[in-house]
Parts: C-alpha cells; sequence; structure tokens
C-alpha cells in the first residue's frame, strides 16, 4: 500500500507525487516542483492491493 498526493493548482493543471515515508510537505513541494501559493487543492489517495 502506498500514497500519492494530487495538487491542484490554481492554472487547473494537477500534479500528482508517491508520498515516501517521512517526508514533509514541503518535501512534497519540492519533489512537484511547485509552491505553496500555485496550489489550490491537495488530495491524498491511498492505493494498495485489493482483496
Amino acid at each position: 500500500m502506498y500514497q500519492m498526493r494530487i495538487f491542484t493548482l490554481r492554472d487547473g493543471t494537477k500534479r500528482k507525487i508517491k508520498i515516501e515515508e517521512g517526508m514533509t510537505l514541503q518535501d512534497e513541494l519540492n519533489k512537484a516542483g511547485i509552491t505553496e501559493s500555485d496550489i489550490f487543492q491537495m488530495q491524498l489517495v491511498i492505493e494498495g492491493d485489493k482483496m
């Protein structure tokens, strides 16, 4: 199972990154190449094996 964060930006585009254990929000933003002021909405998605 892993977690992904989907950032919807103010210009309507989306960035999706896989979250690694111990990452801070600032680490996530750096990985996505965006700043806090770029963000319109954030969504956490948990993905994994379906039984």
